[in-house]
């Protein structure tokens, strides 16, 4: 086994959380990845990795090497395709992040397609919220991010990928789902389930409020949950509503499983920004990637 397949084997385990999960993304046997991990933790003299519960986590020195690691594979997958530039091919491996909306729709169905059209291409997604994706493009874990927020980092760069907007999501069986809008006023009547803080949802919504003088303290939070799935399945359970991607909720409001009340007089507009990591060159599938994806963007 190579170094740099070792590398890789404790970057998917990490990033995975699993030795199975890694194994089978690798196309590898679990005690293959076992004893890759175990050869890296004897050249290091240390534990990397540990259990908690059902899940494989870094201990501190996993962590500091895994950074180091992650930079180490990007600019390996970098030199492999600076040789393979002007050949026309895009065999290789891209990892992209995106925030829950965009990870949901449409980035999953474009990926889909980019697959088909290059099947040589080992592609991975991570989900996460949008401070999460940008911390992990600036330190080049992942090579391009879509997050429905942006922020002043000089080691980020940012364009416009889509539009979105946020709304309001009720269940079906909702007494507020027989109104076809609500003032901003009675918001606070609307018991709300919302997304963590370092989310673009949120941050979306902090900004339309204080344009009306409003705060998120004058809304009625039942809870705060994590990323968009745990809180659309609390609004499934009918708990109560939730502001969210239009793009996240899509299939539930086509399916009949949440209705969506309009809030006039807020503005709930927000862009979906791909970024990337200024200081090192897209890979070539990277940039092969990006213009197809804004082709099928409004999949």
């Amino acid at each position: 086994m190579t170094r740099i397949e070792q590398i890789n084997a404790f970057c998917r385990v990490v990033d995975l959380s699993s030795f199975s999960q890694a194994a089978e993304a690798l196309g590898l046997s679990q005690p293959t990845i076992s004893l890759q991990i175990k050869a890296l933790e004897e050249e290091f003299g240390s534990e990397l990795l540990h259990r908690d519960g059902y899940k494989i986590l870094p201990t501190e020195n996993g962590r500091f090497v895994y950074d180091h690691f992650t930079r180490i594979l990007a600019l390996y997958a970098r030199s492999l395709e600076g040789i393979k530039t002007g050949q026309g091919t895009y065999s290789g491996s891209i990892r992209i992040g995106a925030s829950s909306g965009p990870g949901e729709h449409p980035l999953p169905q474009i990926l889909a397609k980019f697959k088909n059209a290059h099947p040589e291409c080992e592609i991975s997604m991570f989900v996460g919220d949008s401070n999460e994706i940008m911390e992990k493009v600036a330190s080049q874990t992942l090579e391009v991010g879509f997050v429905g927020a942006k922020r002043r980092d000089g080691r980020l760069a940012f364009t416009p990928f889509l539009e979105d907007h946020l709304i309001l999501v009720v269940p079906k069986d909702s007494r507020f789902a027989s109104m076809p809008s609500i003032p901003y006023e009675q918001l606070h009547e609307v018991p709300l389930i919302i997304q963590q803080p370092g989310s673009g949802a949120t941050a979306t919504l902090q900004r339309a409020l204080s344009e009306v003088n409003m705060h998120l303290s004058d809304l009625n939070f039942l809870m705060q949950l994590g990323l968009q799935d745990s809180v659309k399945s609390a609004v499934a359970s009918g708990i109560g509503g939730t502001i969210i991607s239009s793009l996240g909720a899509k299939k539930e409001i086509e399916n009949g499983e949440f209705v969506a009340v309009t809030v006039p007089h807020l503005d709930l507009r927000r862009k979906i920004f791909q970024c990337h990591n200024r200081e090192i060159p897209l890979s070539n599938i990277a940039q092969e990637f990006l213009t197809f994806a804004s082709k099928y963007k409004n999949i």
